[in-house]
């Protein structure tokens, strides 16, 4: 087994810090990076799209002492559910796409301990929550993050009023910033660089048209086939072999003629489903 070394235990401090009292999502995805829970070079917008969006609903539920999404009926959840999807589909899927989450050795063990605690403690009350019976002592991670709870405090403070040794370093290096993105801009204008935007609507259409296309290519080998095995059934009777080759050429005309009944009624529609699953229009 792997150990728990003050790098994970700093993560995973830092992580909790992000979520419970900064409520930013990009710490949070931050700390999840040197973690090793989150791969490197992922659509980080999107992550920290969907984070952002958990992390201002647990805020809300923390202040506002209301039932938590758990505790709501069903049908409330659902709903809950169907909105989310419509209002972050497109994050969803490229989250999907990519699976930037992974769980090296040492968190799986921890994950199963957390698991196990909150199996047995919903066995013995079904009411047990332990995220909720924990929040009220994370405030001592206040004295793990940066040594002790004043040097922390200072730290946050410093951090909203803008006086951080890093915001004062941006300050002073700020016309050489402004210089560099100037230079950028002169290139981009004089065509030296290309800016790549990835749009969501153009990968799933690609993805769907090639579903289409292989149906197509699939009906024109069948009609190719059957067309081969017609006139070599009407026309070559005399030819040396010609009748085991009909019978391949039929049979390679029933294959990719069922194929394409099988791309568009299973492979097509699981492909739309999967799509307005998440509130998504192929």
């Amino acid at each position: 087994m792997d150990e728990f070394g003050p790098v994970e235990r700093k993560g995973l401090v830092d992580f909790f810090f992000a979520m419970y009292y900064d409520a930013d999502a990009r710490d949070a995805c931050n700390a999840l990076e040197r973690l090793g829970m989150l791969r490197k070079g992922v659509d980080r917008i999107s992550v920290e799209k969907v984070g952002q969006d958990f992390i201002d609903r647990f805020q809300a539920t923390l202040k506002s002492g209301d039932q938590w999404e758990a505790d709501l009926p069903t049908e409330e959840q659902k709903k809950l559910n169907r909105q989310r999807r419509k209002e972050l589909g497109e994050e969803f899927l490229s989250m999907n796409a990519e699976s930037p989450f992974i769980f090296p050795p040492t968190w799986t063990f921890v994950l199963k301990a957390f698991f196990t605690l909150d199996g047995i403690g919903k066995i013995l009350d079904p009411k047990y929550d332990l995220t909720r019976l924990t929040s009220p002592y994370l405030k001592e991670l206040l004295d793990l993050k940066d040594g002790n709870a004043f040097q922390t405090t200072l730290m946050r403070v410093l951090k909203r009023t803008g006086w951080r040794p890093v915001d004062i370093n941006m300050a002073i290096t700020q016309p050489r910033r402004v210089g560099k993105i100037e230079g950028i801009v002169t290139r981009l204008e004089k065509g030296e660089f290309k800016p790549r935007v990835r749009a969501m609507e153009v990968e799933r259409m690609i993805e769907r048209n090639k579903l289409v296309q292989s149906n197509i290519f699939s009906g024109v080998l069948s009609c190719l086939f059957l067309n081969s095995a017609v006139t070599l059934k009407t026309l070559g009777q005399g030819i040396f072999g010609a009748k085991p080759i009909t019978k391949a050429f039929f049979a390679a005309a029933i294959y990719f003629g069922l194929r394409v009944p099988y791309g568009v009624f299973v492979k097509l529609r699981r492909l739309d489903d999967y799509n307005a699953r998440f509130g998504v229009k192929s």
